[in-house]
């Protein structure tokens, strides 16, 4: 028998059914309450009581919430992956009848505004994809800055890389496409996927947006599939909003190809945004160089870093613009101070225009506007090219700056229904509501001294509640002195109250004014907000120009604070680094400073540095200095060193460190050719490789045999500037004969009371010793580890390596022996030398396998078995 639903539970599952997608908060009077499934998965995310509705058959799971408390609870469900669908009640309670219920917006991890959420110096990315064969059209949306770009991707190596940049916390795609990309859209844990169901022309979405007849003023119409996917994703915005999306006033095009691409693994290789252990802010690149004051600052620096320039003049434009403040302090330090003043005007005027803003929001809107005089007047001084463009473009906008400050009070209510919001003077209605209440109020007051005095009942109260309205209250001892015209309305345990006609009249006329006035308030907050909201393409426009100063601010503040020096820019194919340390390395407290060191590449003499040296010694540090000091350049940043002249470099490239990625099946090993697979088949003689250890994950041979064919290849093949850390001494032997390759070592000395002492200091030259052993005892190995390690490397240091890549370098042959060293004995098979290529049995083994046992004498087995020995 099915269930008999009452009205309000029909409602509920009327709305329900057209959001089966999402956790529905329904609102009940002061709550929000969740039904049935959504109510048993809501309880389990959010940790409260799971209760019921109705008893026995009709029993209904059911939880809710406060809704005044809902912005927390909703941060928790979109954290862990969830839609909710708010549902609210929008037509007037004390009408007769069910009260009306609607969907007013659905928030998702990409489109929350939730501050608890949001880091205001990260941009919260929604993207949508639109694929055609191996060609993605990409569109991506901040919908707290109201940024909408569009682009296409040729490849999924190039689509994971580009999504890897943009970290989206969620991604919007079309039912019907979402098979083709489902597997590879599982690679991204931390982005949600949400199919869209979506039968509007994308093309035609985007013009009525923008209400314009072609795209062609955007820019975009090159990018076909990435419009269909920008449509998509506006559609979807637009769904869950339930707004017109006003702040999103254009759309723009990018390509891939116009800034340096940086890949998954360098982005981490490198801590440019965070730490590879941790995960944090702290200890990675940005966190050595962000001292962005805005957010809009912060999220255009994390920007700048993952895409850096490929173009030298707009590279040294901004180089310039760091010197210029440097050079004159005045200009920074004013800067400094008024950017101090100035909120995230770009989330402020999202938030007003998806319905989420309040008047403490104008507020902010105002007193930001209210700095763009004086950053105009302190950019007078300036004069390189950047910043007096900054000057001419940022644009007061006095009107509205005029208006706020007129209605808006300097300290209003968050609530906008509750008045609170507008300044005496504003609006000539609503200052006489307010001298009828007011007015209203001190009669009330007047009347209970009046009523004490006439009635001689010292205890006589005149109050109200929201039931009774207002009333007099006499405790019952005083009964007798009540007069006639008091009217009983309420008999308590101690007391009794009264009205009168006056005081009703009073009521009505205070009440009335009251509602009024909050009714009136929150029309005209209504009416400035609109008007906020016409110039919101200006004032994106100056969130934006601020942005870029201060992040030439940052620059110019980590330089001065870090002793950075401004970078020279070449064609030459040059990177010559004098004094160069590791930004973040230097940073971290040590017993002692950093040891700074020079460097040295050009496609001509040293295209290849194999740099050898023990553990622990620094080589790490050296590499990645050099492809920070590089990536620092391409942004316009100062670098830490005392010079440096970087040639343009179209990408950077690392293989660092070992790790695996289990739940994809890929070991260590794996990962690593992996990543240097990426490489070999992306790298050009104009990008900067850096490998860390290539083969070490493997065998001896089949490690030493990889990283000499790479090392080859790089410089062969790709022509790369390459710097490759290697404990693969055999190795210096194989970069002296390249035309272009150079030995480097870090250096260390034995002492013999204090053991290894590392220098850190690079040299030129390979060394043939690794040190491992005395890292281990510093490490705090046993000394019978160590000592049984040191008596086996000495048996298998007795050259058999050595001599067998002299051998090949005699005969221009780059094999190394196939066969596995025996780690406890000599190796003594001389089968390695001699076996032909792609042979992976011994002519022994091949010899038994034809071997009839059953037919063979004992002597015959015996004189078998000599002949196999001698093999």
């Amino acid at each position: 028998m099915a269930k008999k639903l009452t009205p309000m539970m029909q409602q509920y599952q009327e709305i329900k059914a057209q959001h089966q997608d999402a956790i529905l908060f329904f609102r009940l009077g002061d709550f929000y309450e969740m039904f049935e499934s959504d109510a048993k998965e809501a309880s389990k995310i959010l940790g409260i009581t799971l209760t019921s509705r109705n008893k026995g058959e009709n029993r209904m799971p059911m939880c809710g919430i406060p809704f005044h408390a809902a912005e927390n609870y909703i941060a928790k469900l979109t954290r862990a992956g969830k839609k909710v669908a708010i549902c609210e009640q929008v037509s007037d309670p004390e009408l007769p009848g069910i009260v009306q219920r609607e969907v007013v917006r659905i928030v998702t991890p990409g489109t929350t505004f939730n501050d608890n959420i949001l880091d205001t110096k990260t941009n919260n990315f929604v993207i949508s994809i639109f694929p055609k064969e191996n060609y993605f059209g990409l569109a991506i949306a901040d919908l707290t800055t109201g940024e909408f770009k569009v682009t296409e991707i040729s490849g999924h190596g190039d689509l994971q890389t580009e999504l890897t940049r943009l970290k989206p916390a969620e991604c919007a795609i079309r039912q019907d496409l979402l098979e083709e990309l489902k597997e590879f859209l599982q690679g991204f844990e931390d982005m949600h996927v949400f199919p869209f169901e979506d039968f509007d022309d994308p093309y035609k979405t985007l013009l009525e947006h923008f209400n314009v007849k072609s795209m062609d003023g955007y820019g975009v119409e090159r990018w076909p599939f990435g419009m269909r996917a920008a449509g998509i994703l506006l559609n979807y915005l637009k769904s869950t909003q339930k707004t017109d999306l006003s702040h999103i006033t254009k759309i723009s095009s990018y390509s891939t190809e116009e800034t340096m691409l940086l890949d998954e693994a360098t982005i981490q290789n490198l801590e440019l945004i965070q730490t590879l252990r941790e995960g944090k802010k702290e200890g990675s690149l940005l966190g050595v160089i962000d001292s962005t004051i805005t957010a809009m600052g912060g999220r255009l620096l994390k920007k700048w870093l993952l895409r850096p320039l490929v173009k030298k003049d707009e590279i040294i434009e901004r180089l310039n613009a760091v010197e210029e403040l440097l050079k004159k302090q005045t200009i920074k330090r004013a800067l400094e101070e008024n950017f101090k003043k100035i909120l995230d005007l770009e989330r402020l005027v999202a938030r007003l225009s998806c319905e989420s803003g309040n008047a403490r929001d104008l507020i902010a809107i105002k007193t930001s506007l209210q700095i763009i005089p004086a950053l105009k007047k302190i950019l007078a001084e300036a004069h390189c090219k950047v910043l007096t463009k900054a000057r001419k473009d940022l644009k007061e906008i006095k009107k509205l700056v005029a208006l706020i400050e007129k209605g808006i009070l300097d300290e209003p209510k968050i609530t906008l229904k509750e008045g609170g919001l507008i300044k005496e003077g504003f609006y000539k209605e609503l200052d006489e509501l307010r001298t009828i209440s007011s007015e209203g109020k001190s009669f009330i007051t007047n009347l209970q001294k009046q009523e004490i005095e006439r009635t001689g009942i010292t205890s006589l109260k005149v109050r109200y509640n929201k039931v009774f309205g207002y009333y007099i209250e006499v405790s019952k001892s005083n009964l007798a002195s009540v007069p006639d015209d008091y009217i009983r309305k309420q008999t308590l345990v101690n007391a009794e109250r009264f009205i009168t006609p006056e005081l009703k009249e009073y009521e009505e006329k205070v009440l009335t004014a009251e509602e009024k006035i909050t009714q009136l308030e929150h029309k005209l907050f209504l009416e400035i907000k609109a008007q906020v909201l016409q110039h919101v393409e200006g004032i994106q426009k100056n969130a934006a120009i601020i942005a870029r100063l201060d992040v030439f601010h940052s620059f110019a503040q980590t330089a001065l604070l870090s002793r950075y020096s401004k970078p020279e820019i070449n064609n030459k194919q040059i990177l010559t680094i004098k004094g160069g340390r590791h930004p973040v390395v230097e940073k971290m407290t040590f017993t002692r400073s950093f040891v700074p060191n020079d460097s040295d590449l050009d496609h001509k003499t040293k295209q290849l540095i194999l740099l050898t040296g023990p553990n622990m010694s620094g080589k790490s540090t050296y590499l990645r200095q050099v492809a920070l000091i590089t990536l620092l350049a391409h942004i316009g940043s100062y670098v830490p060193a005392d010079s440096a002249n970087i040639c343009l470099t179209d990408r950077i490239f690392t293989r660092v460190g070992a790790s695996d990625n289990l739940t994809k099946g890929q070991s260590t090993f794996m990962v690593e050719m992996q990543e240097t697979a990426n490489i070999v088949n992306n790298a050009t003689h104009r990008s900067l490789v850096i490998l860390d250890e290539i083969g070490r994950g493997t065998s001896t041979y089949d490690g030493m045999s990889l990283a000499w064919a790479i090392c080859e290849y790089v410089h062969d093949k790709i022509k790369a500037k390459t710097l490759f850390a290697t404990h693969y001494h055999e190795l210096v032997a194989v970069v002296d004969r390249l035309e272009k390759g150079a030995n480097f070592h870090v250096t260390a000395k034995e002492d013999p009371q204090k053991g290894l002492i590392f220098l850190y200091k690079v040299l030129e030259g390979g060394i043939s010793k690794s040190y491992g052993i005395e890292v281990g005892k510093l490490a705090g190995l046993p000394v019978e580890i160590t000592n049984k390690a040191t008596q086996i490397l000495e048996e298998l240091e007795e050259g058999i390596v050595e001599k067998s890549i002299k051998q090949h370098l005699k005969t221009g042959k780059t094999r190394i022996p196939e066969s596995q060293m025996d780690l406890f004995g000599k190796a003594t098979s001389t089968y390695a030398a001699t076996r032909e290529p792609g042979k992976l049995t011994h002519p022994a083994l091949e010899a038994l396998k034809k071997l009839d046992i059953n037919k063979m004498t004992p002597l015959q087995a015996l004189e078998k078995l000599n002949e196999l020995k001698k093999l």
